[in-house]
């Protein structure tokens, strides 16, 4: 928020007399140079060593007061050092007092309009300073991308930079535009404006990479890192943390482990944001105790940090390790927030610690002062409801003193199904409906309760809906990684180029389930079709067909690693124990609420989830 400054504050600027500065912006360097013009009374470094607004004021008073022949250079250190404390409006009161100012000073306050919410100030300056007749510099367009409200104004600017042959080519100004598009959505935009930069450097690179992370284009961001080492261009560790949050969301194990060497043959020091980055993709790939080497060797740990191995020990189900994390954190005086919260309670979630988690549930405000919010509801509501108490976990559901969410309200769907509530579904269908109409996924769910409660007739009324008002499920999605490429698969997939080894494959798998006595779960498929065509449908589920390509792409004994987008199916996670036992191969499946490894026949969750 822009500070507000009284009227009397400013009353010293109105005796200075006029001030002319020159026109080029003046050339800052260290106080401690010869350079520096040493004013006999008041030194320039005095202006940067103001602690609060008062000295700055003093300062201020003094530098009128003086009126010497260096009052042109004070005035600038002065108004940026309050751009810089974040005082913008005593800024634009000394700015708008100075009768020529320079392209450095409007683009010191456009600067801090931007850092402070305050962009249409910044914009108005903008036109002022085209009045004027200042020119802009390569400076000015990058922090006036900052202080635009939208795209359009973002694409006025972008035609002004044309204007200027020198700017169209500065790749400054080139890689803010980038950063501008993809920050705003339009990464369509960003490529061409970064695809036609003659020249680049890393942070225009990262710029892009960061743009389709963010967007979860993860595919697009590794291919292009790919692109960016082919070139000769290092990356930095804005770009690493990029990769490597891309690696963990795809659960390329791969390509992170080769950032990791990287970091390590480069002597790139592992600071907190890489190190937490490496924690992060080593638990989302399954990996847990490399990530627990990498947080050992660690000697400087933020909150960050700690929370990503607490979180990601609890999707692995490692209650009791994330819980020992918790109190290891506070005894090293890191003070747990809302994000810790999430993780410990997600641990006694998927651990079934009731006790434990309602305990420190209730803890939070009053041992910790941290809130709870709709995450740490849904954890609370999840936890009770899988573990049974779901009349408990409905009655905290409908008396939660914030605004609910269809996140926290599916929790407890799931929980019907899992105990077979089929009435209780019903009313938490109808409100399900008044906060998601639009969510596909709890209208199968609810399909599959009716279905598994035998109730068919309802179970088609509810496809019926779904159809008749178009509203679809989001559909299952599987990747893996072979050879530092990830492979992804859809149910029925036939696209892939070993789509035919891939069907054999699920053929001999078929027979071998069915040899060990494997029925596959034909009640969860709610379509109008016989039992035959109900089984295929089961057996070309999308983690099914990455599993098969798992087995037919990796030597024996290699583990097969998959990541689905949704909860892994109840038929799914029974044929995978199996097959992990007639193989003998451990499978590691990350779906999206945690992780399974399945080894010898058995899953790690304990059929828990």
């Amino acid at each position: 928020m822009v500070d507000t400054i009284t009227a009397t504050s400013f009353a010293v600027h109105l005796v200075y007399p006029p001030l002319h500065l020159s026109k080029e912006s003046p050339t800052l360097v260290s106080p401690s140079s010869s350079r520096w013009p040493q004013v006999r009374s008041l030194p320039i470094s005095l202006v940067q060593e103001c602690k609060n607004l008062n000295h700055i004021k003093q300062v201020h008073t003094r530098i009128i007061k003086e009126n010497h022949a260096h009052t042109d250079v004070l005035l600038v250190k002065l108004v940026e050092r309050l751009v810089n404390s974040s005082y913008v409006h005593y800024a634009r009161e000394v700015f708008d007092r100075i009768p020529e100012p320079t392209p450095f000073l409007f683009n010191t306050i456009i600067r801090g309009y931007a850092s402070s919410d305050a962009g249409e100030e910044g914009m108005r300056l903008f036109l002022q300073m085209q009045e004027r007749g200042v020119l802009p510099d390569n400076f000015t367009y990058p922090f006036l991308l900052k202080s635009c409200g939208g795209i359009f104004e973002g694409r006025e600017v972008h035609a002004h930079i044309f204007k200027y042959e020198n700017l169209a080519s500065d790749v400054f100004a080139q890689t803010s535009l980038v950063s501008f598009y993809a920050n705003n959505g339009d990464l369509e935009a960003a490529r061409i404006v970064f695809d036609k930069m003659p020249n680049r450097n890393t942070v225009s690179w990262t710029a892009m990479i960061t743009g389709y992370v963010q967007q979860q284009r993860f595919n697009e961001g590794l291919a292009l890192f790919h692109e960016m080492l082919v070139s000769g261009m290092e990356p930095n560790d804005f770009t690493l943390v990029n990769v490597l949050s891309a690696c963990a969301h795809l659960g390329g194990l791969e390509l992170g482990r080769w950032v990791h060497e990287y970091i390590g043959r480069n002597e790139v020091c592992i600071n907190q944001a890489i190190g937490t980055a490496l924690i992060d993709m080593y638990m989302k790939c399954g990996c847990i105790q490399e990530a627990a080497d990498v947080f050992n060797d660690m000697s400087d740990r933020s909150v960050f940090t700690w929370n990503s191995m607490i979180g990601g020990l609890a999707m692995h189900g490692h209650g009791d390790e994330a819980l020992d994390l918790f109190w290891k954190m506070q005894e090293c005086d890191v003070i747990p927030d809302n994000v810790t919260f999430v993780g410990v309670l997600s641990a006694c979630n998927h651990a079934g610690l009731v006790d434990k988690g309602k305990e420190l549930f209730h803890s939070m405000n009053h041992k910790y002062g941290v809130v709870p919010n709709i995450k740490h509801y849904g954890c609370l509501v999840d936890l009770l409801g899988r573990a049974g108490h779901v009349d408990e976990a409905y009655e905290i559901a409908k008396g939660i003193p914030i605004a609910p969410s269809g996140i926290l309200w599916g929790s407890l769907l799931n929980a019907c199904y899992i105990h077979k509530r089929v009435p209780l579904a019903e009313g938490v269908m109808e409100k399900l409906m008044e906060l998601d109409p639009y969510n596909g996924g709890n209208y199968v769910l609810m399909s599959n309760i009716y279905a598994s409660a035998g109730m068919w007739e309802d179970a088609a009324k509810v496809r019926k809906f779904m159809k008749d008002r178009g509203i679809q499920k989001t559909p299952g999605c599987s990747s893996i990684e072979v050879d530092n490429m990830v492979h992804e698969f859809m149910v029925g997939d036939g696209t892939h180029p070993r789509s035919k080894d891939i069907y054999l494959m699920l053929d001999e798998v078929a027979a071998r389930l069915k040899a060990e006595g494997y029925v596959p779960k034909t009640s969860l498929v709610v379509h109008d079709i016989d039992d035959e065509g109900k089984m295929n449908a089961l057996c070309h589920h999308s983690e099914k067909l990455a599993i098969a390509f798992g087995l037919i792409s990796t030597g024996p004994n290699t583990p097969i690693r998959v990541v689905k987008n949704i909860r892994a199916c109840d038929d799914c996670h029974l044929a995978t124990k199996l097959i992990s036992k007639i193989y003998n191969r451990e499978i590691i499946v990350r779906d999206r609420n945690r992780f399974h490894h399945f080894k010898d026949g058995v899953c790690s969750c304990g059929d828990y989830w």
